[in-house]
């Protein structure tokens, strides 16, 4: 084990057996509201703070509160919203009674000044929040889409076939980024290969980011990242929402959500979306469609109950798509597979949930909550006269309780969880089924010194029924080290089960033979390490912030794809040195009215040990991946956003190319080692109306595509056909437009 493995165990084990109480003396008190006819009531929740340990509580359902000051004096200060601010000074053992005046309802002019960026500085993790406004800069038809603006996460098709998306977070796959639905796991198991296109952007409300480790709380499967994706709520969506969406390649979908509230407790949601691509696409002139045929329908029904001391949401979706691509002239009825080359794909999956939550009005610190999950997935695929069939049934659970040791500057959580998955896959010839039982538990520990700093210790025990016990150590620290100044510090641990077939379904779509070498160990391990510095400013009224990142992954186990040998596409596990390291450079500036501006810089080292035909090691940079990319988006809207301007420009380095696939990179023009480096445009232009609005836009603006994505096109059933060699755009321009109409 490595020095800095050691000593982060080291600071982990000392942190998480602290015990964070402190001695002395303490003051007690009660805080009553004091209305203008003199009447008072017990004020719950408010907030005490003791200035010179920086250190405070809440009041209880009594209004009273007590707080250990250590000995010193100074000044008490109380506050709660609605009310005056009041302070006391502090200078003995005494029993303070506080009155607190409502504050002045009549409000003076506000001046608002937009800080542009999407950074969350309150949040002890490095996270980035993709609000409904900023989701709204693109066409946004589904998860995999909502990226586009962001310069963290890339988005890429798997292959030239299937039609499947990827991302990447940090130089890894997106396999490797713990991606939950209102904290509830989501893309993972037969769901990885498609999931990024099933959940429809117009029910997403927010994304929240996270880079590096998250918390313990929500699993053990997040390396390099977390995405939790907030849907909308039947309590506050929009009485009818409708969204109408067409392009120029041959695609249309339509999403209508209504929601009706019974009363002030009950309230539900539906949910339904419907999306097509009909028009068969050839624009490279391989013989292949460049973009699969599918019908997509996808339906929700949400409901939640709320009261002052429970909350209860509970829901269930079903999704239904048929896919299919392949050469042009293919037809799945009456065409040949062993002459023709066709692709086909059938999904369907229902899942059910229920999040429920025990509320303490008199104790807001205190809470108690459970998540429950059950899915059922069933996917039947054929790639030519190969075929595959895969069903899932999983089950997810999770409860958590919160509370304060002492005050609310000690805060921690601890819980079990509890994940079932059963799956039963078949290829060609050969069958596949295991079934996985995974208890876990946890606990996490917060240290707050309000306005200075935050420091989170988690731990979590998780039993593997075939890989035993896992122990998965995390911690944050967030330091507010000056006025505008946040530094961010990171490191942990994660680990997953590889799905080795579904988490690489577009690999199946190429000629070469499927070697599994070695000791097939599908689990994988690696720990993050991360630091970002956060710089907000200000130039005369308007703002701006400067976030800077740097992470690293070192893998302790790693599964490994390998298509470095031609003909063969080769798995196993690594057996030597597996690391990737991020930096990048953010600017959110907002130089006048309604005009804001975001320019990053990411650079990427990606290496990994590859296994030779003689058994030796070779070290290369990961296939595929640019190391440099630059992000540059402008959006512009004129008053009361009547018109929304927004204009998006992407450039991707060159990146390296397997040395197997050389031979067949540009199909008899000159081989080389790299492919291109190469710019995207977006754009952007929305007209609000009172109800509704509209927009046009367009993808690939100049139109660039990688010439022959899918090598040896016209031999689909040689050893040289692969579908798999993609590094750029497949398709080339596209424009859409759209309509949004809703009644509040």
């Amino acid at each position: 084990m490595s020095i800095h493995r050691i000593i982060l165990l080291g600071l982990l084990f000392t942190f998480s057996v602290a015990v964070p109480y402190s001695f002395g003396q303490v003051v007690q008190g009660r805080v009553m509201s004091l209305d203008a006819q003199g009447n008072m009531e017990d004020l719950v929740g408010a907030s005490v703070y003791f200035k010179p340990i920086k250190k405070g509580t809440l009041t209880d359902v009594k209004g009273a509160f007590s707080l250990d000051v250590q000995g010193k004096t100074g000044w008490m200060i109380f506050s709660s919203t609605g009310f005056i601010n009041d302070s006391i000074f502090v200078d003995k053992n005494q029993f303070l009674h506080v009155h607190l005046k409502p504050a002045n309802k009549e409000l003076s002019e506000v001046r608002v000044i937009a800080a542009p960026g999407n950074h969350d500085d309150v949040a002890t993790l490095h996270t980035e929040i993709l609000t409904m406004k900023t989701l709204a800069k693109a066409a946004c038809c589904n998860l995999s889409e909502s990226f586009e603006t962001n310069a963290s996460v890339s988005v890429s098709f798997a292959d030239a076939v299937t039609g499947a998306k990827q991302i990447q977070l940090l130089g890894l796959s997106g396999t490797y980024v713990q991606t939950n639905v209102e904290n509830i796991p989501s893309i993972r198991g037969l769901k990885t290969t498609y999931g990024l296109n099933y959940l429809p952007g117009t029910w997403i409300k927010s994304i929240d980011l996270a880079k590096g480790q998250s918390s313990v709380v929500n699993g053990y499967e997040s390396i390099t990242g977390g995405i939790n994706v907030e849907l909308a709520k039947p309590d506050t969506s929009e009485k009818y929402f409708l969204n109408v969406y067409t392009n120029s390649q041959g695609r249309f979908e339509i999403n209508q959500q209504g929601a009706h509230k019974f009363n002030s407790r009950l309230s539900t949601g539906l949910f339904t979306h419907y999306s097509k691509q009909a028009a068969r696409l050839d624009g490279n002139g391989d013989g292949f469609i460049d973009l699969p045929l599918f019908d997509l329908w996808n339906v929700l029904n949400r409901w939640k109950y709320a009261t002052d001391r429970w909350m209860v949401q509970w829901g269930a979706s079903y999704l239904y798509e048929n896919r299919l691509a392949g050469q042009n002239n293919f037809d799945e009825n009456t065409s040949n597979r062993f002459l023709v080359y066709g692709f086909g794909s059938k999904t369907s999956r229902f899942e059910t949930f229920a999040k429920i939550a025990r509320l303490f009005p008199d104790k807001p610190y205190q809470g108690l909550g459970l998540i429950l999950n059950m899915a059922q997935h069933q996917n039947d695929s054929y790639f030519a006269f190969k075929n595959y069939v895969g069903r899932e049934q999983s089950m997810y659970a999770n409860l958590i309780y919160q509370s304060i040791f002492d005050n609310t500057n000690h805060s921690w959580k601890a819980g079990a969880s509890f994940l079932y998955d059963s799956y039963q896959e078949r290829y060609i010839d050969s069958s596949f089924a295991r079934t996985e039982l995974v208890p876990g538990a946890f606990f996490e520990y917060t240290w707050t010194v309000p306005n200075h700093l935050t420091m989170v210790v988690g731990n979590r025990i998780d039993w593997h029924n075939q890989f035993g016990a896992q122990w998965v150590p995390r911690w944050h620290l967030k330091w507010d080290a000056a006025e505008n100044w946040i530094v961010r510090l990171s490191a942990g641990k994660g680990w997953r089960r590889v799905n080795p077939l579904a988490e690489n379904m577009g690999f199946l779509a190429n000629g070469r033979r499927l070697l599994l070498l070695g000791d097939l160990n599908p689990l994988e391990k690696a720990w993050n390490f991360g630091a970002t510095l956060t710089k907000n400013f200000q130039i005369g009224t308007r703002k701006g912030s400067l976030v800077l990142d740097a992470f690293r992954t070192d893998f302790e186990k790693q599964w490994m794809v390998d298509m470095e040998n031609g003909g063969e596409l080769r798995m196993y596990s690594n057996p030597g040195v597996s690391f990737a390291n991020s930096w990048q450079a953010e600017l959110n500036y907002s130089p006048i009215k309604r005009l804001e501006l975001k320019a990053a810089y990411r650079y990427q080292d990606v290496q990994a040990d590859y296994l030779t035909v003689q058994g030796a090691l070779n070290r290369l940079p990961k296939a595929y991946l640019n190391k440099d990319r630059v992000l540059v988006n402008i959006a512009y809207a004129t008053p009361y956003e009547k018109w929304k301007y927004d204009l998006t420009w992407q450039w991707n380095g060159s990146r390296r190319i397997p040395n197997g696939s050389l031979a067949h990179v540009h199909d008899g023009v000159s081989a080389s080692l790299t492919a291109p480096a190469f710019s995207t445009v977006y754009a952007q232009v929305t007209r609000q109306f009172k109800k509704w609005e509209m927009y046009v836009g367009a993808e690939n603006l100049f139109n660039f595509t990688q010439s022959n994505p899918i090598m040896s096109a016209k031999d689909p059933f040689s050893r040289g056909f692969d579908a798999t060699m993609v590094w750029g755009p497949i398709v080339g321009r596209m424009i859409y437009t759209g309509m949004r109409y809703k009644i509040q």
